[in-house]
Parts: structure tokens; sequence; C-alpha cells
């Protein structure tokens, strides 16, 4: 994975205006012509100078090797990424809020993410969004809000191994004790589930880039513990909001996906061997989804065989970038 940025791409450090960690990665040398792009080597139908707004998954942040791979991918296509640490990641602050390990919630998410779409670099600018796992459940959820409140433009989305539902089900009444629990300081810090892994040791099968891993391994800003009651607690908030459950237990008009569907082009993107969050459940949704009509021309969905949660961490990254970058390769 290209970790720094190569001759071809300028990354520019926006932290000091936001007051939390993000990047904005870009070519050297925009060029916004349709003959530049037709002639680039990697991705020939890929959306040049676009901007795209990468929100992470769990335990990363802007800088996570992970992360920035994908950023420099979209930027080499032509792209314009966009990446912010959510709350609780990366660079923190320290206040109840922003503790390392943490995750903030969805609103606490959809106020930084209006709060970076307002940086001069990028304000005003129509953009897509790239939402890996947690962070594809947040993407559902923030284009919905911003499209709600007819704040921005938004051209597409692709979800990247999206969290659709929690694997353990509570009643409500069971979730509202959590959540007065999540609140209590020392308590909210918990750990209530182990931090999730993409490795399969010994499975052969897998597409799996252990190199790779080992940069996100030797990363000290990753986050390295497990799940806290207040993430969780959040997390099940997030996939509620979204319409918890799987395509035979939420009708279209309650899922978030089908109505995002219906509102702009979305692509799901799915590991078959995925055994952090199951693709079983994105899937079903999406193809009820489309099943149900009036979902946005040019949605669509692409697995990758032997791939698990990373898409990334394979084999095949460059035909995930070239997905994320807005074009269409035969798999």
């Amino acid at each position: 994975m290209e970790l720094d940025a190569p001759g071809d791409v300028v990354i520019t450090d926006l932290s000091d205006a936001m007051s939390f960690g993000a990047e904005l990665v870009e070519p050297a040398v925009r060029d916004r012509s349709a003959n530049a792009r037709a002639e680039s080597p990697v991705a020939t139908n890929a959306r040049g100078d676009e901007l795209v707004l990468v929100i992470h998954g769990m335990n990363s942040h802007c800088r996570n090797p992970n992360v920035r791979a994908l950023a420099v991918g979209l930027a080499k296509r032509g792209a314009r990424a966009l990446t912010f640490d959510l709350p609780g990641y990366g660079s923190c602050d320290g206040s109840f809020w922003d503790v390392r390990g943490q995750w903030g919630g969805a609103a606490k998410s959809l106020a930084r993410i209006r709060r970076v779409l307002s940086h001069p670099a990028v304000r005003g600018e129509a953009f897509a969004i790239v939402g890996s796992s947690m962070g594809g459940a947040l993407a559902i959820f923030a284009a919905n809000e911003l499209m709600d409140a007819g704040e921005h433009d938004i051209t597409r989305i692709v979800l990247v191994n999206p969290l659709m539902r929690m694997k353990t089900r509570f009643p409500t009444a069971v979730l509202l004790g959590l959540f007065i629990l999540s609140r209590v300081p020392v308590l909210d810090k918990l750990e209530v589930s182990a931090r999730p892994s993409d490795r399969k040791d010994g499975d052969k099968d897998m597409d799996f880039d252990e190199a790779g891993q080992a940069q996100c391994d030797a990363d000290d800003t990753t986050w390295r513990g497990g799940v806290s009651l207040l993430s969780g607690v959040e997390l099940y908030r997030l996939t509620r909001v979204n319409g918890d459950g799987d395509a035979t237990e939420v009708s279209v008009d309650r899922c978030a996906l089908a109505r995002l569907m219906r509102r702009a082009p979305t692509t799901l993107l799915t590991g078959a061997m995925d055994d952090v969050i199951p693709p079983a459940s994105s899937i079903g949704r999406f193809d009820a989804a489309i099943g149900a009509g009036g979902c946005a021309e040019g949605c669509a969905r692409y697995g990758f065989d032997r791939a698990g949660h990373s898409l990334t961490l394979q084999s095949r990254r460059e035909v995930f970038f070239d997905l994320a970058a807005g074009s269409k390769p035969p798999l």
C-alpha cells in the first residue's frame, strides 16, 4: 500500500483549521479535461477532479494506512479525497465526547462532517461519499440528513462492507438501560467487545495482505483496544436510525439505504469472506430496494469473492480503488 504521497499526489494537512485530524489528498496536477482523463492508465472512466468525502470505520483515523491508501488511490485517479477523524479517533481533545477509542455517535459525527465540508478548500463543492464499515452506516445517515436539509449536492455514494445491523439484538428496555449506563464516567469506557479483526489465521483461501496489515498494526494512532460501552450503544442507535434488521424484517419505506438509493446513485462493495460484518444483510437490503423500484440510475453492487472486511488489504485493491473512484470496470 502507498502510505506516503508519491510524486503525482499532494497531501494537504487541514488539521489546524479544523481542530481535529483532516487531510485533502489531490493530484499534483489537476486537469479537468476529458481528454486527459481518457489517457489515464489507471481508471479510464473515473470521474476526474471529483471531490470525495471519505468516512473511515471504527478504530481508524484519517492517516491510518488503510485510509491513506484509499485516499491516494482516489487521487491517482483524478479525484480529490477529503478525509477526517471521527470523534474518538485519531487526534482527540480528551473531552467526554472526544476520548480516544470512544466513538462520539452519529450526531457528533454529522457535525464534524459539516465542519470539514465548510473548509475554504472545498466549501460549496458537490461531492461523493465513500464510507467503510461503521463509516458506511454513517455515510447512509449523513447523506440522508444533508440532502434533507438541502445543504449540499451529493453526486453518488459508495458503501464498503457497511454496518447495517448489530450481531446481537436487544429489547428496547435493555438498550435504554445500557444507554443510561454509557453516560456514567468509568462505565462508559468498559470494554464490551474485542477489537474486530479481519485476519483469518490459517485460512489460505482468503485474499489477505499480511504486509499491509502489519503497516496498519504499526500505526500508533490507530485505536488498538476493543469496543467500549459508549461506542457500542452509539452503534446500536445508528443502526436503529438506519432501520435495524435484515431485508426480510425492514420495509423499504423504513430502510435508510433504500431511501438513499432513491435519491442518489449508490454502489455497494462487499467482501464475501467478511467475518466482521457478514455481507448478507447489506446485500439483502440493497437487492430489496432494487426490487421495490424507484432507485436512482447507476445503483449497482459488486462483490470480491476472496476478500474480507478491508478491501484495501487484498490483491485486487486497484479494482476497489477504480470502483470507489466511480469507474465500472468488468469484474
